[in-house]
């Protein structure tokens, strides 16, 4: 048992994520660019400029390394470094090398700003930096790639399963703090408390948070916490199955837009790591746009298209409109969680494993009403044609209809692998229009629990639904989705 538990984690750790250096590489640039354009990057000598002489308060294991605060002049040097590194970055000149040493920088220059008191979520973000440093993100749309002539495509997937990890974590830290301490006392809403203290205390007074100044129904505020602390802590839990991780990422999107309209809180910073999540699901078409419009732009264009970023960069922070485009950006951001969780809840869950040119199997019991009836549900639903059909009959010479446990699974066949049972309905109500495909959020329950309750339902299959006395015979529309 544990012997297999060790072995799916290993499988887990290095194969859930299969990214390609062109992915990687454009993730890449997108990353550098919403640090420079939305997120900001810090400078570090000007807030370090108003710490009060001699304060020094370091997190734990920060005080073995450093003392005091180190002279001003240390963090305006560190300042330049860091934007140099970013720059390098971004170019994908010495990706790896700049990676590691940008975010070394920025790391122990946040140690010192630690000592307020203040640990912010930012430091996800360049752990980021540090850790794809090592996935081979610098192999393509780089100046690397170039000077390598491409030789080496190698990504280390193992990098993004770390940081869903890291991410997911976080989350649970969060949410189990607020557990401990009780939100989930029925006595009280914390929720509606956290935002009384930011209304009157802070003047976080925006958007939509003069509309609850005095909306004091308990239910709402309630279901606020509840929510709050089961989607907090169920987002590590998540992880093991890429397709929910992705769906927490949406409904994280949903919840940093709801905390900004309600507590106007930004959690901007975020954006940029659930995109990384989304990157294997865009279609391979765009690739090769991608890699077309690549070999297409000259080296002036794009320098140009560098220079212009780093203009935009140090006009927004001359202008002071960090704050503004900080809240647009995640608004944005916001606006299209909306879209995907009610419109395209398939963009979620769907297997991009599958190809067009390579059908998913649907094995049933050909004689049972409910699995006939299942079967037609699915073809229906199935807009985008990723199933064929074969009753588990056809394979029988000899069939004695009243085994029924010879037939008591629907069994799913796709990329050279099996699932039965709960697994199969599981992967096939994924792939379905509309909000079908949320089902697959069952695989969050534990399987023996989800079997047992599908064997339940199959061994009295012919009681509740009845059979017929042979096959279904597909009509003549439907023949194509039969073998």
């Amino acid at each position: 048992m544990i012997k297999k538990i060790y072995n799916n984690y290993i499988n887990w750790f290095f194969y859930a994520y299969k990214f390609t250096a062109d992915q990687l590489g454009f993730y890449r640039v997108l990353f550098i660019v919403s640090l420079l354009l939305f997120n900001g990057v810090p400078q570090f000598h000007e807030r370090i400029a108003l710490f009060p002489e001699g304060f020094f308060n370091p997190p734990p294991f920060f005080s073995l390394f450093f003392s005091e605060i180190l002279p001003l002049h240390y963090f305006q040097i560190t300042d330049i470094l860091i934007y140099v590194g970013l720059f390098s970055v971004l170019t994908g000149f010495f990706t790896k090398i700049s990676g590691i040493i940008t975010a070394f920088l920025i790391v122990v220059s946040s140690g010192f700003l630690y000592s307020s008191g203040k640990i912010d979520h930012g430091f996800l973000i360049w752990f980021g930096l540090f850790l794809f440093s090592f996935s081979g993100w610098g192999q393509s749309f780089s100046v690397d790639s170039i000077l390598n002539k491409n030789k080496n495509k190698k990504t280390h997937n193992w990098t993004v399963s770390l940081y869903s990890m890291a991410l997911g974590f976080a989350f649970f830290t969060a949410g189990f703090i607020k557990l401990v301490s009780g939100w989930l006392s029925s006595s009280e809403a914390m929720l509606r408390g956290f935002f009384l203290r930011n209304y009157y205390v802070q003047h976080k007074q925006d958007y939509l948070a003069s509309y609850f100044e005095n909306f004091d129904f308990f239910l709402f505020w309630e279901a606020g916490d509840w929510f709050t602390i089961l989607f907090e802590m169920l987002f590590f839990i998540s992880i093991f199955w890429v397709a929910n991780f992705r769906f927490f990422t949406v409904l994280a999107v949903f919840f940093h837009g709801a905390v900004l309209l309600l507590f106007n809180i930004a959690f901007s910073s975020y954006m940029i790591i659930y995109v990384l999540f989304w990157i294997p699901q865009i279609p391979d078409s765009f690739w090769k746009k991608i890699n077309i419009l690549n070999n297409r732009l000259t080296l002036p264009t794009k320098i140009g298209l560098i220079a212009s970023v780093l203009i935009i960069h140090f006009t927004i922070n001359y202008f002071e409109f960090n704050f503004i485009i900080r809240h647009a950006y995640l608004f944005l951001f916001f606006c299209f969680s909306l879209f995907i969780l009610f419109f395209k809840p398939r963009w979620i869950f769907k297997d991009e494993t599958i190809k067009e040119d390579k059908k998913a199997i649907i094995r049933f019991d050909g004689v049972c009403n409910l699995c006939n009836g299942f079967v037609q549900f699915v073809i229906q639903r199935d807009k985008k044609d990723k199933f064929r059909f074969k009753p588990l009959q056809d394979d029988i010479a000899e069939v004695d209809f009243e085994k029924e446990t010879n037939f008591s699974t629907i069994i799913l066949e796709k990329n050279q692998k099996r699932f039965d049972k709960s697994s199969a309905f599981a992967n096939i109500v994924r792939e379905l229009k509309g909000g079908w495909s949320y089902l697959y959020l069952t695989t969050l329950i534990p399987l023996p629990f989800r079997n047992f309750i599908y064997s339940l339902v199959a061994k009295n299959r012919y009681k509740m639904f009845g059979k017929k006395d042979s096959c279904m015979i597909p009509t003549e529309n439907l023949k194509e989705k039969f073998l």
